[in-house]
């Protein structure tokens, strides 16, 4: 059957449905300026007195060929006039009468395509909506015309939308550097530096990867703010720099309003560290205390308090803190006493402690009239009773009593884990060691290295499975698909395991079969699958160690190496030089402290002189305390100016919308039985 017989006969039942669909609606007034602007610059519309109802009902008394443009011309002004939901559904049933023998039949199509991916965000089906930019991607590319603004900014969108971020603002660039000049405006310029601000130092160097328009100047900007935001002077400096190099970039917005940004220091002269310094955890709240000193080192401008969480009055902490005076507290470290410290200094805690201790101070009055009035004193916060009755028709007092408490009197704390029960205030900041925030980073930069068919081969551990189910989650969310997790036990159930995952005992199988059928002997090599270009493990060190040779072992001697990757978890700086060398080849991430080149020298050479035994968990925790401490006089800037960051032993750090710092690590790789540092992005 001919396309045009086709046309012919889906032309009446889609006319029927859609005039049926309008018939219950009031026809709207028809709309004066059919040229209106909207959010698709693309589409045009000829001079027009009709609804687009009127253009359906035209369509029906037309010959097909006739009808096609009536149909389109009321698919746009359904989306002019914000009726996604019939836009979408005309577009959709339209396209594919869309032939040659319509006048500008590409851009037609083109138009229909943007007004389907819009409609369906606008109606919140955005993974639908990226199908269709991938169809109309295609598209162009087989008939040689260029994508548009309205494109990449679709795009953006459904990428952002997606938690894609460093995509998202790779379209942005690409949808902003189409648009006309004229049509560019500062909003649109803040909203990209937004953007730029919201990105980790690593994520910075994958977009960098992109070279999209104006990125070198945008990554510029970004990479002296990032380093030279706390320090006016410097960045003043740098500043004028930039606009020299830049004088025509559409930045140079921002950068002005950089240079006009004033940032307030603060003064912070006592501090607390609440931690485990006995119990079963000391080990670790030790180590952490180690670090803050060596961070200290003496400063005769700072106090520092140490509190044993195993031994502090959760109930008495806010007095205990106001007694010395304290202006910034780090800790505690375990997750369970993170919930109690919120809790027991909160600003209702405070309050109520208040109101115990003035009542109790009113058990002691020998004058038996004041009791009425130290309640009504106690209870209001003046010094005169409170009228009750007036008070319930004041409009301030409703509103004061349904606000939540105001947070001026709790003290900036840098957390260092999350809370499980309670909620982050604006007091309070995070520093946390998350091990999945270094798989996100890992999928992320992998995803980009060609690879198409990687494995997880994870320990069966909690936090092995985290660490997994991490890599794997932003793998899919990045490249759309679903990887698969091998995990493996200890001793002789791991080689099993591994065989398995690479399917090397199915091949050998496969031998002993052929072999069993055979008279004569053969000789046979057993293969593992091919269709592995990757393999990411998650492990400790003394598993990694066991875990890698064996799979190379288990590598056909014809088939091509196959990479591995690891966390952290599976590098320990206590290794002799032969287990080094079963390592070789392995790249992994990995906190600056922990590589050679990337340390503080003269404090690396102090630490290992004052604990040369000291595991590479403990160390990990002395990086995390000296960064602690060196974070307390930088938190505050960065409330200030989102975009500063802090190049720390644990990682490059940033202070995100959460109030919660995520870190950058570093990559490192076992090469000639050391470890050295690569760059991946």
């Amino acid at each position: 059957m001919s396309f045009q017989k086709i046309k012919t006969r889906i032309l009446p039942a889609l006319l029927l449905t859609l005039l049926a669909s309008c018939s219950t609606k009031q026809t709207p007034v028809p709309p004066t300026d059919t040229t209106a602007v909207t959010e698709i610059e693309e589409i045009v519309i000829e001079s027009s007195t009709l609804s687009a109802e009127q253009h359906l009902a035209l369509a029906e008394t037309l010959s097909s060929d006739e009808a096609v443009p009536e149909l389109i011309t009321a698919t746009k002004l359904f989306f002019q006039q914000k009726n996604h939901l019939k836009a979408l559904w005309l577009a959709d049933k339209t396209l594919p009468l869309v032939d040659e023998a319509v006048a500008n039949y590409i851009q037609e199509r083109v138009q229909l395509v943007l007004i389907k991916t819009s409609s369906l965000q606008h109606l919140g089906y955005y993974p639908e909506s990226q199908v269709q930019l991938k169809q109309l991607e295609q598209f162009s590319a087989d008939n040689e015309i260029t994508l548009s603004a309205t494109y990449y900014r679709l795009l953006s969108s459904a990428l952002q939308e997606q938690q894609q971020v460093i995509s998202a603002l790779n379209a942005q660039l690409h949808a902003f550097s189409l648009t006309d000049s004229s049509s560019q405006s500062q909003q649109q310029i803040e909203n990209i530096w937004h953007n730029f601000q919201n990105l980790s130092q690593w994520q910075l160097s994958l977009l960098a990867l992109d070279k999209a328009p104006e990125s070198k100047g945008w990554l510029g900007l970004i990479a002296l703010a990032n380093k030279y935001g706390g320090k006016q002077e410097q960045m003043q400096y740098h500043l004028s720099m930039w606009q020299r190099k830049f004088k025509l970039h559409p930045a140079n917005i921002i950068a002005k309003q950089l240079a006009e940004r004033s940032i307030i220091e603060k003064s912070i002269e006592n501090i607390a560290v609440i931690l485990p310094l006995t119990g079963n955890q000391s080990s670790a709240g030790l180590a952490i205390q180690q670090g803050i000193m060596a961070s200290f080192a003496n400063n005769e401008t700072k106090k520092l308090h140490f509190l044993d969480s195993n031994t502090v009055n959760w109930y008495g902490l806010s007095n205990e803190l106001s007694t010395l005076k304290v202006d910034y507290v780090i800790g505690p470290l375990l997750k369970s006493n993170v919930d109690k410290y919120i809790t027991h200094t909160s600003s209702q805690a405070q309050s109520q402690n208040d109101y115990m201790l003035n009542a109790n101070s009113g058990l002691f009055d020998l004058n038996p009239n004041s009791d009425h009035e130290v309640l009504n004193t106690v209870s209001s916060g003046l010094e005169q009773p409170v009228d009750y009755i007036s008070a319930i028709d004041s409009p301030s007092a409703i509103e004061s009593y349904l606000q939540p408490a105001s947070n001026s009197r709790a003290i900036s704390t840098l957390l260092l884990n999350i809370p499980t029960n309670t909620s982050l205030t604006d007091r309070h900041t995070v520093l946390s060691m998350r091990p999945e925030d270094e798989a996100k980073q890992a999928a992320a930069t992998l995803s980009r290295q060609y690879y198409q068919h990687p494995i997880v081969l994870s320990q069966k551990n909690i936090v092995s499975k985290r660490i997994a189910q991490a890599f794997v989650k932003q793998w899919q969310r990045i490249t759309g698909n679903i990887i698969e997790v091998v995990y493996y036990d200890t001793g002789a159930q791991m080689q099993a395991n591994i065989k398995a995952s690479l399917s090397v005992d199915k091949s050998k199988t496969r031998i002993a079969k052929l072999k069993s059928r055979l008279n004569q002997s053969i000789k046979a090599q057993a293969r593992n699958r091919r269709d592995i270009d990757m393999i990411y493990l998650v492990g400790t060190p003394e598993q990694t160690r066991l875990v890698k040779p064996y799979i190379e072992v288990n590598i056909s001697p014809f088939a091509q190496v196959i990479p591995v990757f690891a966390s952290s978890r599976s590098h320990s700086t206590h290794s002799d030089y032969s287990s080094n060398s079963d390592l070789r080849g392995l790249t992994f991430t990995e906190i600056p402290w922990l590589l050679t080149s990337e340390q503080n020298s003269e404090l690396a050479a102090l630490s290992q002189e004052l604990w040369p035994k000291r595991s590479g968990g403990l160390s990990r925790l002395f990086a995390m305390g000296y960064d602690s401490y060196q974070l307390i006089s930088k938190i505050p800037l960065m409330q200030q100016a989102p975009y500063l960051q802090h190049w720390g032993q644990t990682g490059t750090l940033k202070l995100n919308e959460n109030s919660i710092l995520t870190r950058s690590l570093l990559w490192g790789t076992y090469k000639k039985n050391k470890v050295v540092s690569i760059a991946m992005e």
